[in-house]
């Protein structure tokens, strides 16, 4: 039971990152009705600049600088790469995100090398028991901040004047423009808020399994079946098919580690993903669209 308990926690925790990764692409999604295959490389991105600026100033400092660079590099994205390719079609989005994404990896590469380097987890190997049950002090810092980021998101969303606007640019862009909405803004805004939930996954991606490298981006695309099982246009979705995928990979490496040469739990989420796709094609929360022919 103790083992049953040890893995649910670290499946939560690992699933509210997975959960902050797909956030990141569904809000770009419903903002700019883009797909941005490169946002696997800003969580590898943010956590890299976390390390190296940690190594110089106070590590709050580090994480503000992080945000603040990850966020440039987006909205550059957003205004010379993206901006200019509106009207164009969803594969050619796509292959410029996905050529963007090398880009990134590349550079990570000429800058930082191929070796792992460490762990951007600011809290560190320590444990807390709680009877039979060994709680990681790093699994219990990514929900609880990842819970502060969700909630703070949530309040933007629902509360304030530019998260009401993304909302209704993401509804109907051209009835945004006639209420005098920003939509162009709104595009740069939401590439925004992906970047910096970006940095948040990278920081507590790097605890699982403590190690930041070039690879992390394509480990970062593991959230890729928690958008399609929550649904592409659902923030709901993304926070409930992370933690789908992330409880499925840490059961299944924690009771499965016999079978698949102990690689099933990697398989597992891709299997829920096709079932889900079966009974409802756009997800447990996304929106049915309708085509009138």
């Amino acid at each position: 039971m103790s083992l049953l308990l040890q893995l649910l926690f670290q499946g939560v925790a690992l699933g509210m990152v997975y959960g902050l990764i797909a956030l990141g692409f569904v809000i770009v999604f419903k903002g700019s009705r883009s797909f941005n295959f490169a946002h696997g490389e800003f969580v590898m991105g943010g956590a890299y600049l976390v390390i190296a600026a940690a190594g110089v100033v106070p590590y709050a400092l580090a994480v503000v600088i992080a945000v603040g660079g990850m966020v440039l590099v987006a909205l550059l994205v957003e205004s010379l790469l993206l901006r200019r390719m509106v009207g164009r079609s969803l594969t050619t989005v796509v292959l410029a995100t996905l050529g963007l994404s090398i880009m990134m990896r590349s550079v990570v590469v000429m800058v930082w090398g191929v070796n792992e380097q460490g762990s951007a987890d600011p809290v560190g190997r320590g444990t807390v028991r709680w009877g039979d049950v060994v709680l990681p002090t790093s699994a219990i810092a990514t929900i609880v901040v990842s819970g502060v980021v969700l909630v703070g998101l949530a309040y933007f969303y629902q509360r304030t004047r530019y998260g009401l606007a993304l909302r209704a640019t993401a509804s109907h862009q051209e009835a945004a423009l006639a209420q005098g909405i920003d939509v162009r803004r709104m595009f740069a805004l939401s590439w925004g808020i992906a970047a910096v939930l970006a940095v948040v996954a990278g920081v507590f991606l790097g605890a699982f399994p403590r190690q930041v490298s070039p690879a992390m981006g394509m480990v970062a695309l593991a959230a890729l079946p928690a958008i399609v099982i929550g649904g592409f246009d659902s923030l709901l979705g993304a926070i409930v098919g992370g933690l789908v995928v992330g409880l499925i990979q840490v059961l299944g490496a924690g009771y499965l580690a016999d079978f698949g040469g102990g690689k099933l739990h990697e398989v597992l989420p891709y299997i829920v993903m096709f079932a889900v796709l079966v009974v409802r094609p756009y997800g447990l929360f996304g929106s049915r669209e309708v085509e009138r022919v």
